[in-house]
């Protein structure tokens, strides 16, 4: 490590986790913003935040850049505000970290709500010391990632984060016309702000990809009187519970017929085929190809390694030369042509058709009768397990735990009504839903309706020691990165 001397080491005080770190519920965030895509399988996610989710830019930007960039006008007294500019409080290899950084990081954690001591208190000094080791840590992250050849942040994506930062800017500052002048005012122009601004967040989002490939991994352990002791610490911080009901449910997914298999299969061969030939890959993923989130790019999946698509998918995959074609492969999803373009290591880039059979009127029919069979045997008092463990899609979760007044955000918009005043017992459906291009139809056994109170430890407790366990692992890669930077504290 080559760490100058006025660099403090880390004790274990140090790194215990803060409130800027990691994060149990309270009654606005109790729950995951839960997607069906992982529709809930745990009703009571923490948000474990860690470093990951809060990382900052640390570009050399004026303090007014950034504060405009949350939206807030500059009301920086002038001396601060060119102390701020000018003072570097640490250096992070070949990079600085400003003052200015370190006060934007506290006014926005004071805009958020999180208590900040104020100045000239005993806590003062620790608190920002605090802050400025998740600057350092960001940096030292920011760094490694930009040195990770494998990573690659989605361009798409970062237009669609500019995009909306700067309409939310234009509305917190009174209009287009209200944040120009503010900019001029700093000495910017729009477009100069705008490739500032697209510069942070290409570099958030690079920082995010290095912590979710090398954060994850490696045993670590949390005991039980840490998950006590963090619950008890932020007992004061917790809001009432809201009023929840949990279920179980068998979800049956239309499936095709025979002919419409049988279609499909000789669809993705005749491409193949076209594929092998010579034909242009990426022009027929775009007309052929039903997968969502690659045929409008060609079919492409970018780099990857095992472990992120089905295994089949991947055996084809990883099996194949730069440059070949698969032979079709069949998955859960479907029917896949596969083009590895590019292998480096265990990596590799390729396309891939995807083709997938079609249900038809018939089939909805019948999946629809056969659900509402089950749900009047469920309702005649069937062991409703069984009818779970021999009819649900285990592509789906088969329970759910939701805050009564998210079922709208968080389900189908089918479930809102079904689920609207039901008692522990009843059971509901089918319901029908679209999800993925598909229809299914789900039939649900409510096993808990509960009223709104306090959180208990034991509601929490598994949540709290997955964060803490999350954050072990970013701290031992935090200490990883550390011992190999030249980090100077000024």
């Amino acid at each position: 490590m080559t760490t100058a001397a006025r660099t403090p080491a880390r004790d274990a005080a140090d790194r215990r986790p803060s409130l800027t770190r990691l994060q149990i519920p309270n009654a606005a965030n109790a729950m995951t913003r839960l997607r069906f895509a992982c529709f809930p399988l745990v009703a009571f996610l923490a948000r474990t935040a860690g470093l990951a989710p809060r990382l900052v830019c640390l570009s050399a930007a004026p303090l007014l850049v950034v504060l405009v960039a949350l939206g807030a006008p500059d009301r920086a007294p002038a001396q601060e505000r060119e102390r701020s500019v000018d003072r570097v409080v640490a250096v992070v290899g070949d990079s600085a970290v400003l003052l200015s950084q370190l006060l934007n990081q506290e006014r926005e954690m004071r805009a958020s709500g999180a208590p900040v001591p104020p100045e000239g208190s005993p806590e003062r000094d620790d608190f920002m010391r605090r802050i400025l080791d998740e600057l350092v840590d960001n940096q030292v992250i920011l760094q490694a990632a930009i040195q990770d050849t494998l990573l690659e942040v989605d361009d798409d994506r970062v237009e669609d984060n500019l995009q909306e930062r700067i309409s939310r800017m234009e509305s917190n500052l009174g209009g287009r016309e209200q944040m120009e002048q503010a900019l001029r005012e700093a000495g910017l122009s729009m477009q100069g702000f705008r490739d500032m601004q697209r510069d942070m967040i290409s570099q958030r989002m690079l920082v995010q990809l290095y912590v979710q490939r090398y954060g994850g991994d490696g045993a670590v352990e949390v005991s039980d009187e840490e998950v006590r002791e963090y619950f008890e610490a932020q007992r004061d911080a917790l809001q009432d519970r809201p009023a929840t009901v949990a279920f179980r449910q068998a979800v049956l997914t239309v499936v095709p017929s025979d002919s419409a298999v049988a279609a499909a299969l000789d669809l993705a061969e005749s491409l193949r085929q076209r594929a092998v030939e010579g034909e242009d890959f990426a022009a027929m993923a775009r007309e052929h190809s039903q997968d969502p989130g690659s045929a409008q790019a060609g079919g492409d999946l970018g780099w990857f390694r095992r472990g992120n698509f089905a295994e089949e998918f991947e055996e084809a995959a990883f099996a194949l030369p730069e440059g070949e074609v698969s032979e079709v492969v069949e998955t859960v999803f479907g029917y896949h042509v596969v083009k590895v373009e590019k292998v480096r290591f265990a990596e590799r880039q390729a396309r891939h058709i995807l083709i997938r059979p079609r249900t038809g009127s018939a089939d909805v029919t019948a999946t629809r009768a056969l659900a509402g069979e089950l749900a009047d045997r469920a309702a005649a008092g069937d062991d409703f397990q069984a009818i779970v463990d021999e009819y649900h899609d285990a592509l789906l979760p088969d329970s759910a735990t939701v805050p009564r007044n998210q079922i709208a955000q968080l389900l189908p918009p089918a479930y809102l009504s079904a689920l609207s005043g039901r008692e522990a017992g009843d059971v509901v459906g089918p319901i029908q839903f679209s999800y993925r291009e598909e229809e299914h139809f789900a039939v649900v056994k409510i096993l808990e309706a509960r009223e709104a109170g306090a959180y208990v430890f034991e509601e929490l407790a598994p949540q709290i020691r997955s964060g803490l366990m999350e954050q072990k692992r970013l701290d031992r890669l935090l200490e990883g990165l550390r011992d190999k930077t030249y980090i100077e504290i000024k």
